[in-house]
């Protein structure tokens, strides 16, 4: 088997894989051949035929107050001829050190299933609140700002980035949005599309929400599901509600999604009789690239310092103990060392260091994760953090 980077010319035979593997039309496939900025990996049986491959897109995102260089793991496939066979193992081989030497802090994916990504280092990382309110039952406070549709003539595209701001700066793992990455809302058209998005205004006319939404007949009704759902505060929470009462006549329930943060089911003032409802859904699996380059860049509560052990099976750089020198919360020196007071695979330091839990927490459910030193530094270093991503790949 020859595992490696594919070269432009291969791009068609990775859209082929693609759709084959995802039972899925040829457009919708993930190589560009005008505009491919991703990195695609795949595996070759001896006869030159590719078996698998797997695409790596780059994306900046926020982690502890720091822009940190990201590569979201998509178009995972192996043709059904060729599975089993170690094709997607021998991809991750080669992508992750190859990510590492290229200054990537962090990967994330989406997987098909959490027990087969462990095996290369993810762990389960961010998790959301999928909200069904009945609109029959929503009552929000009559008084309040304003809401506008937003179209191609009036795409409102700066007031929606500065609402995505927000959620960019307080939650870790959001994706940095570019201004290449507003071009939808240019092409904004529900009168044709019946696709809606609508910004909320406070009373001083200032953005604070805004929502994509589209009819969707399900078995429970006509529904308004939500593929965009951001609120700078309770303020512009309202504001969508109100938008949303006014669509009553014609729909059953609007869906959507919010971070996992227990607080928010303040926001709705009747849970009572199926009046909304929320499950708690996984949004995907993290895994440090770089162990050092992110805890240099750690957000700390306090002073101290820690030594940690960490083993990676895919990049040999990330193995051995790290000492980490902390003060008001910021780090300021990470040395190597050889008596860790914890240590853990590099899945359960992923999810630790990006905010999943507490260190109390981990330490009870966490597997393979060993307390060698009882220092309660740790627990200053490793704390639960909000946490949200909104982009797929």
């Amino acid at each position: 088997m020859i595992v490696r980077k594919t070269t432009p010319e291969e791009g068609r035979r990775i859209n082929e894989l693609f759709a084959v593997c995802f039972e899925t039309p040829y457009s919708n496939c993930p190589v560009n051949p005008e505009n491919d900025e991703a990195a695609h990996w795949a595996a070759f049986d001896d006869d030159g035929e590719m078996m698998s491959s797997l695409t790596i897109s780059d994306y900046t995102v926020q982690f502890d107050g720091h822009g940190c260089k990201m590569g979201g793991v998509g178009a995972v496939e192996t043709l059904p001829p060729y599975r089993r066979r170690g094709g997607i193992r021998g991809c991750f081989q080669a992508a992750l050190p190859a990510m590492y030497a290229a200054g990537y802090d962090f990967s994330y994916l989406y997987p098909f299933s959490t027990a087969y990504y462990r095996k290369f280092g993810y762990e389960n990382c961010v998790q959301k609140f999928y909200w069904t309110v009945d609109l029959s039952q929503l009552k929000p406070p009559k008084e309040g700002g304003s809401f506008r549709l937003a179209e191609k003539n009036r795409p409102m595209t700066e007031k929606i980035r500065a609402i995505d701001a927000l959620w960019e700066s307080r939650f870790n793992m959001m994706v940095m949005h570019e201004g290449d990455d507003y071009a939808w809302t240019a092409k904004a058209d529900p009168a044709v599309k019946q696709e809606f998005t609508y910004v909320c205004f406070d009373a001083q006319g200032k953005p604070n929400a805004y929502t994509t939404c589209k009819p969707v007949s399900e078995p429970d009704g006509q529904n308004l599901i939500c593929s965009r759902f951001c609120f700078a505060d309770r303020a512009g929470f309202e504001e969508l509600m109100r938008l949303f009462a006014s669509l009553a006549s014609d729909h059953r329930f609007v869906k959507f999604f919010t971070p996992a943060i227990p607080a928010l089911q303040y926001l709705m003032p009747e849970w009572s009789l199926g009046a909304a409802q929320w499950s708690l859904q996984p949004a995907g699996m993290i895994r440090v690239v770089n162990v050092e380059a992110v805890l240099e860049k750690a957000r700390c509560h306090g002073s101290g310092s820690a030594a940690i052990g960490v083993y990676d099976d895919q990049i040999p750089q990330n193995n051995g103990c790290f000492t980490v020198a902390f003060e008001n919360g910021q780090v300021l020196q990470v040395a190597r060392g050889e008596d860790p007071d914890a240590v853990m695979p590099i899945g359960v330091f992923s999810a630790l260091i990006a905010g999943v839990s507490d260190f109390a927490e981990a330490k009870a459910v966490f597997p393979g994760l060993e307390i060698r030193r009882d220092n309660p530094n740790l627990s200053k270093l490793f704390r639960r953090k909000r946490l949200m991503i909104v982009d797929y790949f």
